[in-house]
Order: structure tokens, then sequence, then C-alpha cells
């Protein structure tokens, strides 16, 4: 058997880690320093670039499992499902659920590219979130990772504290988590997994493995993070892909109203425009969770004084519900303004007083 050695995808401007088992757990290599030509080679990459989603599939084969993988994920990504790289876990539970992880084909092309230049081609792609056992909880320096029964998640350590603390309560974390040597803790958990999930499928498998026959998939530009969520897949988060988020919606309302009104001026708020036009058949636009988080959160940072308490996402009914706290009575108003603004349907509920504060709630995507 080969020697291996697992390893994680860098942050920007820091060097590849490596680590093998030794006698007494896991031994880092001195910096610098790679394992030898020919080792097996598993990389580990982060959950915020990479969702997980619980899928149920009744199909069976290789090419069917993947198809579908990629239709199941597409509504919960709301990116076009010829931009998503989808990978099935080796795994099934007697309901037919199958673990699927996606991710940008712009990104996984990337990942090659780096592997490649270390002279690792046939390196394994592993996600962080695969290997998470439930009830952990820890903080790897760039991202927090937890897992929760069967779910486990990432979130970015770049999101503003008030952001995190609604959404780890939002997931029932209570605890605080455990600084650790990412590379290292990682290796450890998969160790003692069974098979690990390579997503090294279908157009980006390694020549030498079976692969699985994936559509082949255009590059994606704006799939840039993954985003935390509770009623069933775990996302990934990050204020890029949030404010690229709200930068498409903005356009998206732009052509909506150019599509409903071809030849006539847009005007500075089509959003508004066409809402007011509700009755002359412009139809209500249901919101995904991608979609009213991002505006969400832009309208909140938008809003000085303004904080995030907590979220949740109605899936059936296409619903965001959020509490925040406000400066002042009165600046709902601008949060709710700034959502409009994009397009967005938004209802403010009951504003009061609580130990000081002024305390307010909103819908996002409520019936008007």
């Amino acid at each position: 058997m080969r020697p291996y050695y697992y390893s994680e995808v860098p942050a920007v401007g820091e060097a590849w880690r490596f680590a093998r088992p030794g006698p007494s757990g896991m031994d880092l290599l001195p910096e610098g320093e790679i394992p030898p030509t020919g080792s097996e080679l598993v990389v580990f990459v982060p959950g915020t670039e990479v969702t997980a989603h619980h899928v149920k599939i009744a199909a069976r084969r290789p090419a069917e499992l993947a198809r579908l993988a990629a239709f199941a994920v597409e509504d919960e990504l709301s990116v076009p499902v010829e931009s998503i790289h989808a990978a099935v876990s080796p795994g099934m539970t007697d309901t037919s659920v199958r673990q699927v992880y996606a991710v940008s084909a712009d990104q996984m092309e990337r990942w090659l590219e780096q592997i490649a230049s270390l002279g690792f081609e046939t390196a394994r792609l592993v996600p962080d979130l695969s290997v998470i056992p439930a009830g952990a909880f820890v903080d790897v320096g760039d991202r927090l990772l937890f897992a929760t029964g069967e779910h486990a998640m990432a979130i970015d350590a770049a999101w503003p504290s008030d952001v995190m603390a609604a959404l780890l309560k939002q997931a029932g974390i209570d605890q605080e988590a455990q600084r650790v040597d990412g590379l290292l803790q990682l290796a450890e958990w998969a160790e003692q997994c069974g098979k690990l999930t390579d997503i090294r499928q279908g157009r980006f498998a390694n020549a030498r493995e079976a692969a699985l026959p994936l559509k082949q998939f255009r590059p994606l530009a704006v799939m840039a993070a993954a985003v935390v969520a509770a009623w069933g897949a775990s996302l990934a988060l990050s204020t890029h892909s949030m404010q690229n988020l709200t930068e498409i919606l903005k356009a998206q309302a732009k052509a909506d109203y150019a599509e409903a009104y071809p030849g006539s001026p847009v005007p500075s708020n089509p959003a508004t425009a066409l809402r007011s036009s509700q009755g002359e058949g412009i139809g209500r636009r249901v919101p995904t969770f991608m979609d009213a988080s991002a505006v969400l959160y832009g309208a909140v940072e938008a809003t000085p004084g303004a904080s995030l308490i907590s979220m949740r996402y109605d899936r059936m009914a296409g619903e965001l519900r959020a509490t925040l706290t406000y400066p002042a009575f009165g600046a709902d108003l601008d949060v709710k303004k700034a959502m409009e603004a994009v397009g967005l349907s938004v209802d403010l509920g009951d504003t009061r007083l609580e130990d000081g504060r002024v305390v307010g709630d909103l819908v996002i995507g409520a019936q008007s």
C-alpha cells in the first residue's frame, strides 16, 4: 500500500501543509516539505465553498444518481443546474436518502489546478463537512464547523458576530467552539470514517478511477460560497456571496420590468413599480433562502444601529421571518425600503421595547 497523506486547501497567502498518520496520532510534515512522489493525497476542501444536502433519490445507476442530484439541489442553491458540480456520497439510508455535495464548477477547476501544481494530479478532494462527527463544534480559524444530528454545517468567520450568533442559535448550538488545528483535526476524523467522499466525480474524476458520468457543466461565475441552513441542507454563507446576490436581484428587477414593459424607460426603483402593477398581471416572485438572506443582510448592514437577532426560513411558504433590533422607532421602515428596492415583498410586524431596546419582526416574501 502506498503511503498516504492529508492536506487542506490553504487560505490566500498561506502555504500548503501536510500531515500523515503516526504512531501516536497525526504528524505534521516540516514546513516546506511535501509528500514523496507517488503518495496518496487527500485534500480537504472547505464547507464555505461546498454545500451539503440530504436528497431522497430512488435511482441506483450512477448516471441517474448524478443527474437527479444536480436537479435536486438546484432550487436550494438558486443557481442554474448547468453551473453546479454535484457529487454523491457512497452511503445510502434505508429511505433512499443520499448525501449530495455541490460546488461551483469554477471552484473545482481552481482546486484541480492547485493540486496539479504540486504534482498530485490524482489527489482526492474531500469536503470537510463529510468527516465531522455529530456533536462536534470547532473553530479552525477561517470558519466554524459543527454537526447537529444528521447535518454538518460551516460558517464563514468573516460574518458579523450578530449574524453568526443568530445562525448558531437557529441551529441549536449553545456552546463555545473549540479552537483546533484544522488539518490535524480533519485528518483524525477522516481516519475514523469509513469510505471517504471524493467529490472528484464525473468530468472531474481521476482518469484511473471509474467515474460517475455526469453531464458536462459549463463554468459558474456567480456561486462563490455556501450557506448555513437548518431546514435540511447545510449551506455556508459568506459576505461576498451575499453582496453578489443582492446585485443579481437588482439586475433581475430591471430585467423583469423591461420584459413586462418593452420599450418603456426603466424607473429608478423597478421592483416597486412592478409590485404596484401586480393587478395588471405581474406575478409575485417567491424568494429562496439565498435571495431573502442576502437582501436582509444588506439592509441590516446599510441601517446604522440595526442588528439581526434571529431568522427562520419557511421553505414551503417561501418566507423568511426575522427579528431585529433597531436604533429607534421608525428605523424598521428604512430596512423595509432597502429590501423592497431589490424586488422583495416585506411585511413589518410588531415593534416594541424589550430591555430598553427597540425590537421588531418582519417577514420577507409575505403575501401583500
